[in-house]
């Protein structure tokens, strides 16, 4: 993602500071009334989608309803859901509000657990909203100050480092040698951080018990791969303070995070989240497991509007102690994804595996359309790719040679154009594949 321009991040910023009062209060508020806010926007968003978005226009059109059906939140289940195969089908034009300045807009890419890259397209001066869910974020752990330091070890840098010099952000790279992360954290010393499990775990290996200790560190925020409450227990011993767990999505951004007492609240007031049966179109009973379909409240550039997420939960209405009323997300699902092992016993998790796949498109720059990792043996593996209109023969030496890199062991890395992409007898695709654990 581009770095925000000084006027669009004082835009920005103008809007955080104005929304915070009302987005601070609003998880402790009264359901009726989070309710009330989110019938309002969503009426604001179908009805934006409805006139000027031909994806929605068009499927709306052929399920025979309009935004005037839309009258309180159960009306919602009337409308058609969307799914990534449909916006990818559609967009550019098809999923896009008209009239767009593309030199006004951020594009991050999404391919996450189903190796289909898909563009997501926002407008730069209407990001506040981000900023917000990160404050809240991090506010549920600790008071968080204007003059505190966040680090990040994630896939890609945010468009903001800081608002004006306040809320001070350090991106660092996942790919980054863990020696380098390490001596970016002591050099930085930051008061929270965000990160994957499996790269505290490396941390916690790297620094040791006691530097671990010595850190500083305040909270740390977990996400992007699986982990257990009895994992984050221990490395908050470890570390000598909270570990919590965060679910996102590029599409819906913040959905949910713990709080103090471990309970996933959605994030109500960003994303509009609902549980329907999976494959099908009927809700789930109540307090039942369905698939996620959320609604981003805030995007009108790109709508995503009732978009199955392909996960797995339960919504819960119950009660939390830290006294907030958002409903909490149960028993969440996602995909699990292979890894690999090289011959050196090195493992390379699967979130580490799909940032790798975020370097061939960020850095090699290759036009990729989707992908699937294919580990035949300890040393050797093959990426599948389905090549977009703008790929050239040269993107695949690259990324050959980006990965061996990347990796830093000998391996031999064979890249393999295909037509289609390999789905199991259920028609799922996993992106990560390796042969070695499966014959082991």
């Amino acid at each position: 993602m581009r770095a925000l321009t000084p006027h669009e991040l004082l835009i920005n910023t103008a809007h955080i500071a104005l929304d915070l009062p009302a987005f601070t209060l609003r998880p402790f508020a009264p359901r009726r009334l989070v309710r009330h806010y989110q019938l309002r926007k969503l009426r604001e968003l179908v009805a934006f989608a409805a006139k000027f978005v031909p994806l929605y226009r068009e499927k709306y059109r052929a399920a025979g309803v309009c935004p005037d059906d839309l009258r309180s939140l159960e009306d919602l289940q009337h409308f058609p859901t969307v799914t990534k195969a449909e916006i990818l089908a559609a967009y550019p034009e098809g999923a896009l509000a008209p009239g767009l300045d593309p030199r006004g807009l951020i594009v991050s890419k999404s391919s996450g657990s189903t190796g289909v890259v898909l563009d997501v397209v926002h407008q730069a001066d209407r990001l506040a909203i981000q900023g917000l869910a990160m404050h809240r974020l991090l506010g549920l752990y600790t008071h968080y100050l204007p003059w505190h330091r966040f680090a990040y070890i994630y896939t890609s840098e945010y468009p903001a480092r800081s608002l004006f010099g306040t809320y001070p952000m350090t991106f660092i790279p996942t790919l980054a040698p863990m020696s380098d992360i390490v001596a970016t954290l002591r050099r930085l010393r930051p008061h929270l951080l965000a990160c994957y499990p499996s790269h505290l775990r490396a941390l916690a290996r790297e620094m040791g018990p006691q530097a671990c200790r010595e850190a500083g560190l305040l909270a740390i925020s977990v996400s992007s791969e699986p982990s257990t409450q009895r994992e984050r227990d221990e490395l908050a011993r470890v570390f000598g303070c909270g570990v919590y767990d965060e679910y996102s999505t590029e599409e819906l951004t913040r959905v949910a995070a713990q709080c103090t007492e471990r309970t996933y609240h959605l994030f109500e007031d960003v994303a509009y989240v609902e549980i329907v049966e999976p494959d099908s179109e009927k809700p789930a009973a109540v307090g039942s497991r369905g698939e996620i379909v959320g609604t981003y409240l805030h995007n009108f550039a790109m709508p995503f509007i009732r978009y199955r997420q392909g996960d797995v939960a339960r919504v819960s209405e119950s009660d939390c102690a830290c006294g907030r009323t958002f409903r909490a997300l149960v028993d969440l699902q996602g995909r699990k994804l292979d890894q690999f092992v090289l011959p050196s016993g090195r493992v390379l998790t699967s979130g580490w595996l799909l940032d790798a796949t975020y370097s061939f498109l960020f850095d090699v720059r290759a036009d990729i359309a989707a992908f699937t990792l294919v580990q035949e043996t300890t040393s050797r593996v093959r990426i599948e790719i389905i090549p977009g209109k703008r790929f050239v023969q040269a993107d695949a030496s690259a990324i050959e040679a980006r990965f061996r890199a990347l990796v830093g062991e000998p391996i031999d890395v064979v890249v393999e154009l295909i037509p289609e992409l390999k789905r199991s007898a259920a028609g799922k695709h996993n992106p990560i594949v390796s042969l070695v654990q499966r014959s082991g």
